[in-house]
């Protein structure tokens, strides 16, 4: 038989609505009488009804995420890191695939929002607020990662890789690379299009006279980093820089495809994950990316709201960090 909350109050000797208070800290408790409660609750095995109490909330205990492409390994870290933040709440996550596509995207969360979570955690694709705005009920808890809106009244985590990606190009220049590629992905993409700056600029402060001449789109729809890889050293390249694991993987693919060795015969600055598929790294030099903590933090906002659900605009900015390969001999020179 279930036990209930009349069984913790008569075993622990107090009232229904002290019970209660000691569950959910509505009010204040002596902490004798908080540890008679709580043992009662151990040795008797009770547990709360949490959709009662969410139902008196007016909550579902649900909430929701909207990701551009679920198959990344990033996106499973990120995943992972919420499904951690929200447990204890007893909250559960439910997760949707935009592909990328603002429709999808619109669509997703006029359904989410309209009742069925407590709130959303979104990496969006828009580029305006306003275009999602029209689909947002007023105070519904959101935050947003990874790709600032403008316009956008609540809180926003990025990470900037801009200064990571500029040591590691100028690391790739410090070891004699004077033909270094660079293989980019969507454009319309804050965090891509400041990779791609950070890559020019440093090219550019070492006086290599390429322009974008050794800049290569990736795009999924279009045209893939493997034949962007071919491309490239086409043009006698020695050394890529990519704007995301996704892109890495894809030049890893043609150079076993071909039989050429990082290190060897070509130089390559990826982006740390999980996902690299047996390709050893440790000849990588790589841009170790927060997002875990930028996926805590964003749960813990999100529980904030949902609590008090006043949203304030504001951006957190988390930085990556440059991890350059432990050599043990000289890379080659051109």
């Amino acid at each position: 038989m279930k036990v209930k909350i009349t069984d913790v109050a008569k075993a622990s000797g107090v009232s229904i609505a002290t019970v209660s208070h000691v569950i959910n800290h509505t009010r204040y408790v002596t902490p004798e009488t908080t540890q008679k409660v709580e043992q009662a609750i151990r040795v008797l095995g009770y547990s709360p009804d949490i959709t009662a109490r969410n139902f008196k909330k007016g909550r579902k205990g649900l909430v929701g995420m909207l990701v551009p492409d679920v198959s990344y390994s990033r996106s499973s870290l990120i995943l992972k890191q919420l499904e951690e933040v929200f447990a204890p709440a007893k909250i559960h996550l439910i997760v949707s695939n935009t592909k990328r596509e603002m429709r999808q995207e619109i669509e997703q969360l006029r359904l989410l929002a309209s009742g069925l979570v407590d709130g959303l955690v979104i990496q969006s694709s828009c580029t305006d607020y306003q275009q999602l705005s029209p689909y947002i009920p007023r105070d519904f808890p959101l935050v947003f990662i990874d790709h600032p809106l403008r316009n956008c009244p609540y809180p926003t985590l990025v990470v900037s890789s801009y200064t990571a990606l500029y040591q590691g190009v100028e690391d790739l220049i410090r070891q004699g690379h004077t033909r270094i590629g660079y293989i980019a992905d969507s454009v319309d993409i804050a965090y891509s299009i400041e990779r791609l700056d950070a890559y020019r600029a440093a090219v550019r402060d070492y006086a290599l006279p390429i322009g974008d001449s050794l800049i290569a789109y990736a795009h999924s729809k279009t045209k893939s980093a493997y034949v962007c890889t071919g491309e490239l050293l086409e043009k006698n390249v020695t050394a890529i820089a990519v704007s995301n694991n996704a892109v890495a993987l894809g030049t890893l693919r043609y150079l076993n495809v071909h039989h050429l060795q990082i290190g060897t015969d070509l130089q390559l600055l990826g982006f740390s994950g999980n996902d690299w598929y047996g390709y050893r790294t440790e000849k990588i030099a790589q841009v170790s990316q927060p997002t875990e903590e930028m996926a805590r933090m964003a749960g813990q906002q999100l529980l904030e709201q949902i609590e008090d659900p006043k949203p304030q605009a504001h951006t957190t900015v988390l930085h990556s960090t440059y991890i350059p390969i432990k050599q043990e001999k000289e890379f080659f020179h051109v």
